[in-house]
């Protein structure tokens, strides 16, 4: 199971913000929002920080997808902080192509569709975070979540979150977990922007 963690950086990938999706404030508090039927629930972003830290919950909400991700809390809590270097314009190019669009509509069939005029801004507000979170270089699922549009909402229910990892899943919930979909979703992008970067100039 450790060593699954450990290849995240190798897996095989399944394939500038929009100017109505304005940036967090960074004085907003950020948010991990979930719907299980009629019951929305929403997990402070300090909680899920102060998990990292030390191990201890300040949210009861959080202990329970904790236990539900189906990974040891200590392999958790060091996959949800790794940072994960990466170069901006060829990630960019990946998220804008038709390959990454298929990628971005794949990894949010289980948030409840961010409506705007009438248009269902999914695709662009996870694209509009992971591209955020990457200006400094470097992805990490704590970062894409910080930059999420505070009205995406992920349904526990219904067809559920779509893992990007191929790798076998030794417990069930590692496939389709909320924490197990962010834990995966930076090491996929990384790959995808490595495999989009400009092959080198022969001279």
């Amino acid at each position: 199971m450790r060593r699954q963690l450990a290849a995240l950086a190798l897996l095989p990938v399944l394939a500038w913000a929009p100017a109505g999706l304005a940036a967090p404030q960074p004085s907003a508090p950020q948010t991990l929002r979930l719907e299980d039927g009629a019951e929305l629930w929403t997990i402070p972003y300090p909680a899920i920080q102060q998990f990292i830290a030390d191990g201890t919950f300040a949210d009861q909400r959080l202990r329970q997808l904790v236990t539900r991700s189906g990974w040891p809390e200590d392999q958790l809590r060091l996959a949800l902080a790794k940072p994960y270097g990466v170069d901006l314009v060829p990630l960019a190019r990946f998220l804008y192509s038709p390959a990454g669009v298929a990628f971005l509509q794949q990894q949010t069939r289980a948030f409840r569709p961010l409506k705007s005029q009438r248009r269902d801004l999914r695709v662009e507000g996870l694209r509009a975070a992971i591209l955020r979170n990457a200006q400094g270089g470097t992805l990490s699922a704590m970062g894409i979540l910080q930059q999420l549009p505070t009205d995406f909402v992920v349904e526990l229910g219904g067809v559920g979150v779509a893992r990007c990892s191929s790798l076998p899943c030794t417990n069930p919930q590692q496939c389709r977990s909320v924490l197990s979909w962010l834990v995966f979703l930076p090491a996929c992008l990384q790959a995808a922007a490595m495999n989009s970067a400009d092959p080198p100039v022969s001279r």
